[in-house]
């Protein structure tokens, strides 16, 4: 699967349809279990597109987990909350760290008031997934990963499973990470430490035929991010390109530093991309 479509989805999760699929919140429940996919999907903009996928993956009795940035929260509570009615799991998806500048004190405070938010609005949060911020420009912080290698911050948040963070030290049996990042399917080379240790990645020509050759032996998470899906073979077509001249462009800009600056303080604005 290259293009991203919906009836291509549909078509990978009719597949998926006989496996062992949970949501993130069940794989500490089932550590004692091989041979589960849990799919994941990192909500950054569109809530809309998200439930399309939701309502796909309902059709074969799919349950996924929703991982929603903050600020999607209080204008999409009706259209989140058909989603988690789905029997998906409907969660925090945080970048408190970026947005805060490093500071671990400001980001508990944000971390803090953003899960009483989720919890009071009925989506229990359990779990939780980093945000990425490719053009964040850092100093004294490697990643928003960094939140939960915090002892401080584990401590506080003691029954909250990071999937990125703690899932090498949390799954017993092993996994392997698959995402969409780079609107190219990929096999991660080490998602809880790809920002500290760079490991390559392995390209996926045919997702469809790898995930079911290499569940029958293993444990695997697969990330995607929904409103980069369409109805349209033209849109799909037209996002790719837009996304790749993008990418280029950003690549070009942050080798001049005041670029990379000002793109720094404008990251949120690459989540809708």
């Amino acid at each position: 699967m290259t293009t991203f479509l919906y009836k291509n989805w549909d078509q990978f999760c009719s597949n998926l349809a006989d496996k062992n699929c949970i949501r993130a919140d069940e794989i500490t429940e089932k550590n004692t279990i091989s041979n589960w996919i849990c799919v994941k999907h990192d909500v950054e903009t569109n809530v809309a597109k998200a439930l399309k996928i939701a309502q796909i993956e309902n059709k074969y009795n799919i349950r996924a987990t929703y991982y929603v940035q903050s600020y999607l929260l209080d204008d999409n509570l009706s259209t989140l909350r058909k989603i988690a009615n789905l029997g998906h799991e409907v969660t925090y998806h945080y970048d408190v760290l970026d947005s805060n500048n490093g500071d671990i004190d400001k980001a508990i405070d944000e971390f803090t008031s953003t899960i009483h938010r989720f919890n009071d609005n009925g989506f229990e949060v359990n779990t939780v997934c980093p945000h990425g911020n490719p053009v964040m420009q850092r100093s004294g912080w490697n990643s928003n990963k960094d939140f939960f290698r915090n002892s401080n911050v584990v401590q506080k948040f003691p029954n909250v499973f990071d999937i990125v963070v703690h899932s090498d030290s949390l799954i017993n049996n092993g996994f392997k990470y698959i995402s969409d990042a780079g609107y190219e399917w990929k096999w991660i080379g080490s998602i809880g430490n790809n920002d500290i240790k760079k490991i390559n990645d392995s390209l996926i020509f045919d997702l469809e035929s790898e995930v079911l050759k290499v569940h029958s032996t293993n444990n695997i998470i697969i990330s995607s991010h929904p409103h980069r899906w369409s109805d349209s073979q033209y849109i799909a077509l037209f996002n790719l390109t837009f996304f790749k001249g993008l990418r280029y462009l950003a690549k070009l800009f942050i080798r001049v530093d005041f670029l990379k600056r000002i793109m720094s303080k404008f990251f949120h604005l690459a989540k809708k991309i």
